[in-house]
Parts: structure tokens; C-alpha cells; sequence
């Protein structure tokens, strides 16, 4: 049996969103990124996304990200597609030498949605993930200006790709303020 399922009929969380944060989500992440060092040593998996940020609001899919060298993206992808991921599905997948892979995880009574991103170092936004977890887990007003904009989203749209979209010009646009507003996340 392979850990990451494909039972997104079962998943806990559906929709958009955002759903209150669930602490199941942080172990959910830790259990899965043991997995992948179990199965390939060296990867550096890191929690990213909403569900990496206590008390943050979201879809509640658990988001992996993987930085490496780029001719080791493909076999890291290979992994992954072991472990029961499969590629994107849907309109607009990330491109194969970036590839976005996805899954569901079983964890305490829930059943994640888990996206896993395989990133490689000269992506010009490799760092950004970890980097806008990391202003929101530092600044409160980060925090608390991007779930407010996340429930205007969700009230005008209920389309992932364009919330995703909409989502990524607020990140762009904290993550260009950092430092500029001091504040505890919590």
C-alpha cells in the first residue's frame, strides 16, 4: 500500500475555502516530509503554504516544496509518483521541470489534500513559499492582511484558479512590504 492516496472524494476539506486552520495539518506535513527522507535521503521537503502558519485560515491542503539542482527534479518527481502522488490534474498543470505533484494523506481522522512542489534552484521564485510563510509566521499584520484578502476572494470567485491568481498578487505584494511593519504572528 502506498501512503499518499488519491481519495479526493473523502477529503475533509473541500472547496476554497478558507476553512479554519486544523492542527492536524502540521503533523500531516511532518509524517509526509518522513516519508520522502525515508524514501530519498537529502530532499529538504518544507511545510509551506497555509496550513505552515498556525492559526492561518485556508484550503487546508498541506503544501510540500522540494529545492534542488534542476537535473535532479525528474528522478525526485519519480519518488513522489512512488509514494502514490500523481501529476497535476486539471487546467493549467506546472511544467514537467516543475513539476507540481499531488495526493492525499490520511492523518488523525483527516483525509489532506497535499500538493508537492518540486522546485528547481534557478527558479527565480524558489525561495518565495518558505519566504511568505515565514513574514506571516513573524508579523501579525502580514497575517492578518492576507486572510482578509483571501475571504474578499472567496467572495468573488469560487474558481481555484482564479483564487490562486488573486492570491498571488497579494503575496507579491506583502512580500515586496516585509520588514516594513513589525508585528508578532503569535
Amino acid at each position: 500500500m502506498v501512503p499518499i492516496g488519491q481519495e479526493w472524494d473523502a477529503r475533509t476539506y473541500t472547496g476554497i475555502g478558507p476553512h479554519p486552520s486544523d492542527p492536524r495539518a502540521p503533523t500531516a506535513a511532518a509524517e509526509i516530509i518522513e516519508l520522502v527522507e525515508e524514501t530519498r535521503p537529502g530532499t529538504g521537503a518544507e511545510h509551506v503554504g497555509s496550513t505552515a502558519v498556525p492559526g492561518l485560515e485556508g484550503k487546508n491542503f498541506v503544501d510540500l516544496q522540494i529545492t534542488s539542482d534542476p537535473e535532479d527534479v525528474p528522478s525526485i518527481a519519480d519518488t513522489l509518483l512512488g509514494l502514490g502522488f500523481r501529476r497535476q490534474t486539471g487546467r493549467d498543470p506546472w511544467p514537467p521541470e516543475r513539476p507540481m505533484l499531488e495526493g492525499t494523506y490520511r492523518c488523525r481522522g483527516a483525509v489532506f489534500g497535499v500538493h508537492a512542489h518540486v522546485v528547481p534552484t534557478t527558479d527565480p521564485h524558489a525561495e518565495q513559499m518558505a519566504a511568505f510563510r515565514d513574514l506571516l509566521r513573524s508579523n501579525r499584520s502580514a497575517l492578518e492582511a492576507y486572510a482578509a484578502e483571501k475571504h474578499r476572494i472567496v467572495e468573488r470567485t469560487d474558481d481555484v484558479m482564479a483564487y490562486t491568481e488573486a492570491k498571488t498578487d497579494v503575496i507579491v505584494r506583502l512580500l515586496g512590504h516585509r520588514g516594513t511593519d513589525e508585528g508578532e504572528a503569535g
